[in-house]
This record gives C-alpha cells, sequence and structure tokens, in this order.
C-alpha cells in the first residue's frame, strides 16, 4: 500500500485567510506538558549550537579586539549577520523537532542537523530577518530608543513562522516570510501576548543561576511547534500496518 500523505491540525490555506484559533493558555499547557517527554533530545541540540557560536565569538576576537567589537557598530552589524548565518540551519533543525514533538514524534540530538537539507533557504529567512530588524530599529532609534525595543519585538512575532515554514513545509524564504507576517497579523494581539509571557518565562528562568533555561529553551521550540501544527498543520506520513511503520513527518 502506498505512502498516505495526512496534515495533522490546521491548515494553511485556512491560516492565510485567517480562519484558525490560537489559545495561548492552551498552547503553553501543551508545550509544557510535550516538553516533559521532550527534553533531553534539545537540550543537547541546543549545546550544539551554543558550541557553535562560542566558536564564532572566539574567531572574531582573534580577528577584532574586544574594544572594537564594543565600540564599532559595523563590526556588531556583522556579528549579528554571521550569527544568523551560522546559526539558521541549527535553529531550524530545532524547529523541525519542535514540530515533530507536536505530534507525538520522538526526534533524537542528531536532529538538529536536519535544517541543513534545506540550509540556503534557512539562510535567506534569518538574514533579511536580521537585516530588516536592524535597519528599521535604528530607524525607530532616531526617533526613541523604546520604539526599537517595540520594533524588534513586533518583527520577531510577525516573522516567527518563516523558519518553521520552510524546514517543514518546504515553501520558499520570500513566500514563508510573507505567509508568516500575513497569518500572524490576523491574531497579532495573542501573538505578542505569547511571546511577552515567554520573555517573563525566560526571565525567571535566568534568576536561579541561569538553571530554569534547561527547561525553557527546549520548551519555546515545543511551544512554537505546537503553534505551528494548530494553525498550519503538519504533514506526516502515514504508512501501511502491514509494514509495521510509524508515522513520519514528510519532509
Amino acid at each position: 500500500m502506498d505512502d498516505n500523505k495526512v496534515v495533522i491540525g490546521g491548515s494553511l490555506i485556512d491560516a492565510l485567510k485567517g480562519n484558525y484559533q490560537l489559545s495561548v493558555r492552551q498552547v503553553l499547557e501543551q508545550s509544557f506538558n510535550i516538553t516533559k517527554s521532550n527534553l533531553v533530545s534539545l537540550i543537547g541540540g541546543f549545546l550544539i549550537l551554543l558550541g557553535i557560536n562560542v566558536l564564532m565569538v572566539l574567531a572574531l576576537m582573534s580577528v577584532f579586539s574586544i574594544e572594537a567589537i564594543e565600540s564599532s557598530a559595523q563590526i556588531q552589524y556583522l556579528a549579528s549577520i554571521l550569527q544568523a548565518v551560522i546559526s539558521a540551519p541549527l535553529l531550524g533543525g530545532l524547529m523541525l523537532m519542535g514540530i515533530k514533538h507536536s505530534v507525538g514524534i520522538q526526534t533524537k540530538t542528531a536532529d538538529v542537523f536536519n535544517g541543513f537539507n534545506v540550509l540556503l533557504p534557512l539562510i535567506t529567512v534569518a538574514v533579511i530577518s536580521s537585516l530588516l530588524s536592524i535597519l528599521v530599529s535604528e530607524l525607530m532609534v532616531l526617533v526613541h530608543p523604546n520604539f526599537a525595543i517595540l520594533v524588534s519585538l513586533y518583527i520577531t512575532v510577525i516573522l516567527s513562522l518563516a523558519m518553521p515554514l520552510v524546514v517543514e513545509r518546504g515553501v520558499g524564504p520570500l513566500s514563508a516570510l510573507y505567509y508568516s507576517i500575513k497569518i500572524t497579523h490576523f491574531k497579532l494581539p495573542k501573538f505578542i501576548l505569547l511571546f511577552l509571557i515567554i520573555l517573563g518565562l525566560l526571565f525567571v528562568a535566568i534568576i536561579p543561576f541561569g538553571l530554569g533555561l534547561i527547561w525553557m529553551l527546549p520548551m519555546i521550540y515545543n511551544l512554537i511547534g505546537v503553534v505551528y501544527r494548530d494553525i498550519i498543520g503538519v504533514t506526516v506520513i502515514e504508512k501501511s500496518k502491514k509494514d509495521n511503520s510509524s508515522e513520519n513527518i514528510s519532509a
């Protein structure tokens, strides 16, 4: 029997029309419960991401002095773009892991490298997002520094579904950015509220010597997976029971 593709959760077509529900409470509860049984693999993925970013910082420090990095806006912008490029495939891998968890599929730490399957699209999304945030924030600083913070928050929220669309659905980078902006604007206040709650929980997690991040960082990506599943839907392959096969994400 041939494999059958099934979409679990929402629908991209409906989401683009604003026909979806987003319950902040349910999303938080489900992501918390999912994290209880899907913690170790994401922690391993984060350690890999952290290690690569540390190596990048050390490389920059070997080229530029600390004083030059702190005093030069150009070097800081360069570092931000480099970080976006280097981190993009791993962040995509973490998001795909969270998406898998949302539909009950277990992952392993090595799955963090699955983002390299769509390397260029993920890098494109990351670079455009970073450049947009930098340029708009710089313009807002001229008006008032607090505006830059608000704009940065806004851009992060409206582009939050772009990478998941690329890594799970295979949407092109420009289309993914457009879809993310359009979908989030239908229920922007709820997205912003959810993001602010996450920021608050991260702040609390940092207080006990940062130990709370061991839980919170994986939970964030499981939360992204739950939101993505409920709004856009996750494509899985339902294989024949005769093959004794389990469901797998088609991407």
